[in-house]
């Protein structure tokens, strides 16, 4: 695990570092929230032609899967067992596809974790974070705390990303297979019990990240 950090994730983590910083001193005016953002644009921008690639091979997936699904299911109807299985493989042969490539549906999301494990590191360990505000949040450092029920407070920022990320994913699945849908709804899910305790100047980050998808989308 530690060569895959040192090889995938720390070279990112380290651009990222570097973009926030030399944003955070050339353009102080901006403060800390002007960093995040250059941050989020950047690495967006830089990582958008690896996306582009990995959503023409998932177009390309729900297209073969749309167009053997009604056989697939009359094989699976029909036939059980053994004879299922070598029917299903004689289909997958005339059609030139292999199970295997069912893990290009996931592509995005595999391009999008060493992104979301660079970032979560180092902004949620960044000191320049504490004590500084942007907008309405008052300590980027801290989760947001924003509206309290019952003397609780709520964070409200990981319920607004998950929100914008839902939305972006209605679009972007739009005629996906139920597969696929569940797997982008569970993964927004996912990223909400992960970043609810995080620093709101984190989940600032991902909000941007969101938004920039769902334009994109």
């Amino acid at each position: 695990m530690n060569i895959l950090y040192s090889i995938i994730i720390l070279p990112i983590e380290s651009l990222v570092e570097f973009i926030f910083y030399f944003s955070y001193r050339e353009f102080s005016a901006l403060g800390v929230g002007g960093a995040i953002i250059a941050v989020s644009l950047a690495i967006n921008f830089l990582a958008l032609p690896l996306y582009n690639k990995a959503e023409s091979l998932q177009l390309k997936e729900r297209e073969i899967q749309l167009k053997m699904a009604k056989q697939i299911e009359r094989i699976k109807t029909t036939f059980k067992g053994d004879e299922q299985f070598m029917m299903l493989n004689a289909w997958y042969k005339i059609n030139g596809y292999h199970p295997a490539y069912a893990v290009r549906s996931a592509l995005s999301i595999l391009i999008e974790i060493p992104f979301f494990i660079a970032a979560y590191h180092f902004l949620s360990h960044c000191s320049a974070l504490n004590g500084q505000s942007v907008l309405f949040l008052k300590n980027l450092g801290k989760p947001d705390g924003l509206i309290a029920v019952f003397g609780m407070p709520v964070n409200v920022l990981p319920i607004l990303m998950t929100i914008i990320n839902g939305i972006s994913t209605a679009v972007y699945t739009k005629g996906a297979p139920l597969r696929e849908k569940l797997q982008t709804y569970i993964l927004a899910l996912v990223f909400l019990v992960l970043l609810y305790e995080s620093p709101s100047g984190l989940v600032f980050y991902w909000i941007l990240n969101n938004t920039f998808s769902l334009f994109k989308n």
